[in-house]
């Protein structure tokens, strides 16, 4: 019952009352501003359970480790509870596949073919 995307087409989303100001076809062909440009480098999520309510994961739970991990990958620019949703679906690890210690993976070995 999620307002949205249904069918290939944005229809019911765009009818909605909240969207009625919105002209459509100026906004989709560029000639207004949309009303709201997300910043990339922020979560809009007031917390892990707003984020984790996307993710098909589930039961899984961050251990001892896992809070090291995330403290050692803060940068100050991410926030930590999306550091602690990379983690619990897995994406963090996808994207991280090292070669044998002290090896480089093959996509970052410039010697590899």
């Amino acid at each position: 019952a999620r307002l949205g995307f249904r069918d290939n087409d944005c229809a019911q989303l765009k009818a909605h009352p909240f969207f009625k100001s919105i002209n459509w076809g100026r906004l989709e062909a560029g000639l207004v501003p949309p009303p709201f440009v997300p910043d990339p480098r922020r979560v809009y999520a007031k917390d892990l359970g707003d984020v984790g309510a996307f993710s098909t994961v589930k039961g899984v739970e961050l251990d001892a480790g896992d809070a090291a991990l995330c403290d050692a990958f803060a940068s100050g620019t991410v926030p930590i509870p999306w550091q602690e949703e990379l983690i619990e679906t897995g994406v963090f690890e996808e994207l991280n596949v090292w070669g044998a210690p002290g090896t480089l993976p093959p996509d970052l070995d410039p010697s590899a073919a």
